[in-house]
């Protein structure tokens, strides 16, 4: 690492060793990120009672590896001379701890297993096998990273229900109703059925606390529909803020001129809703209509539009002034449409908009929709019977096993009051790739910690570098943590801009491009 003269942020790397404070970190590739874990990791082991009161958690093993590996190579080396301001800062810290280690006993150095450096799935395989019973889960069981067989196994005994008789109990009845309604509207794709089954078991975490909640008759419903309206508004959302400020009035002048030119028989047109428009619009509920067709005007199925007609508010005009003046206007809408060409992340946004879903379901869709939870339900009830036939679960299950043991947060299990007393610090590495469920494991993990007790999170990572959204990572759950904290813990952000690796044009290129595709909400 670079001597303290070419650190620009030494300042905030310094504050984030202080050991009372919580912190998220963001902190771009080639910045040292390890490093700086490493440093506070060592700073934290000088004052606690125990080793184990520390546990960093990360997603691969060989992360884990990494991290203990820097910190066993701290302590090793610590009378070793460093050239450097942050290697000599690292020999500080690891000997306060080596000095802490001799005082208590540890013997850290002979016993690397104290150190509590595990991936995500480790922990929540550790809470599972503590609490069995109350995590609904066999602790016996093998995790796997690849269960298609056992989802293909559950999904085929749920289709299987159509064709077998034996419907002696009435909630096997329903569930093959359910499964035949299911085929009905695939138009009896057994195979295709099969598939989609499969598809959604690997996601069951994202939904099943939405098919168990509400216990008022149409809550369920309620709930679904405003996801519904929330992926609306983030369409919405993202094209409004990536679309160019400098850009702007002349689309909304397009957009005006093609909406008072409409023909009465294309006032159905989307474009007809911008008539009035003076700004561009937002992402509630009545400001579809106006993206639409905003999207309708510069975008075809096939690309950006080349052609403009009567259909988009672009008439042929019956004089020869009115054609001069729609040869003008069709002339400025080229030159808008060529200029922002270039701008393919624009130009997907724009298609999403026009294969936006409805912001509510019909009564015939719920009908079928209200079957098809009925039968997942039934098929999850299937797979935890096929994950104990065949001995093996797969990482969601020990994951919801872990949240099932800890309880929730206003009624902590005593598993999640024992570990909220052996745990001090909890440190999170590339927390960008971090899911939703397990967003909840770090918000139920520390849900009875308290501002100025001695407990702190700190998690790291960089937006930019979201490599999990397979497991469903979601990036947008580190801005959510930076600016509405984790649950009762007050987080301070630390953004870390000295890079190690790279020039700065290349950085600063890097940073400009992933700010227009991944803007900051």
């Amino acid at each position: 690492m670079n001597d303290t003269a070419h650190i620009s942020d030494l300042a905030e790397r310094k504050r984030a060793l202080d050991p009372t404070c919580s912190f998220i970190v963001q902190a771009p590739a080639g910045s040292g990120k390890t490093g700086l874990l490493i440093q506070r990791y060592l700073k934290l082991l000088a004052r606690v009672e125990e080793p184990e009161e520390i546990v960093v958690i990360t997603f691969t093993k060989k992360a884990v590896a990494e991290i203990q590996k820097g910190v066993l190579a701290a302590l090793t080396q610590s009378s070793e001379v460093s050239e450097t301001e942050h290697g000599k800062l690292t020999c500080k810290l690891a000997s306060a701890v080596l000095q802490r280690d001799d005082q208590s006993g540890w013997q850290i150095i002979k016993n690397p297993t104290r150190l509590r450096i595990q991936t995500i799935d480790s922990l929540c395989a550790s809470l599972v096998r503590q609490m069995p019973i109350l995590s609904k889960s066999s602790s016996q069981m093998e995790s796997t990273a690849d269960a298609s067989d056992l989802y293909r196994e559950a999904a085929r005994v749920t289709i299987g229900l159509v064709t077998r008789n034996n419907f002696s109990e009435h909630k096997d009845n329903v569930a093959a109703q359910d499964a035949e309604q299911l085929l009905e509207h695939l138009d009896n794709d057994v195979s295709r059925a099969e598939k989609l089954l499969v598809k959604i078991l690997e996601k069951r975490d994202q939904w099943l606390p939405l098919i168990y909640e509400g216990k008022n008759k149409g809550e369920g419903r309620e709930k679904l529909e405003m996801g519904l309206r929330n992926v609306r508004c983030e369409a919405l959302k993202r094209v409004s803020s990536i679309y160019p400020e400098s850009m702007r009035d002349e689309l909304l002048e397009l957009v005006r001129y093609a909406a008072n030119n409409l023909k009465d028989g294309d006032s159905n047109s989307p474009i007809s809703a911008c008539e009035e428009l003076f700004t561009i619009p937002g992402c509630e509920e009545h400001h579809v209509d106006c993206w639409k067709g905003i999207a309708q005007l510069l975008t075809t199925k096939e690309g950006w539009r080349k052609r403009l007609t009567k259909k988009e508010g672009f008439p042929s005009g019956n004089t020869s002034a009115e054609k001069e003046k729609v040869k003008q206007w069709k002339k400025c809408a080229v030159t808008l449409i060529d200029k922002l060409r270039e701008d393919e992340t624009l130009r997907q946004g724009l298609h999403k908009i026009k294969e936006l879903p409805p912001p509510a379901y019909t009564e015939d869709q719920w009908e079928v929709l209200d079957s098809i939870i009925r039968l997942l339900r039934y098929t999850v009830g299937q797979l935890k019977l096929v994950f104990r036939e065949q001995g093996r679960v797969d990482y969601t299950e020990v994951m919801l096993g872990a949240l099932q043991a800890l309880g929730e947060s206003d009624a902590p299990t005593d598993l999640a009051l024992a570990l909220d007393y052996r745990m001090q610090h909890l440190l999170m590495d590339e927390f960008q790739d971090t899911s939703k469920s397990q967003y909840d494991l770090i918000t139920k993990l520390t849900a009875g910690w308290e501002f100025g007790d001695g407990r702190t999170l700190f998690v790291v990572g960089d937006p930019m570098q979201s490599i999990y959204r397979f497991r469903e990572a979601e990036v947008g759950l580190f801005s959510r943590a930076r600016t509405e904290n984790i649950g009762n813990i007050e987080l301070e952000s630390i953004v870390l801009r000295t890079n190690f690796r790279s020039h700065s044009g290349i950085v600063d290129w890097v940073n400009n491009t992933f700010s227009q595709i991944m803007p900051i909400r």
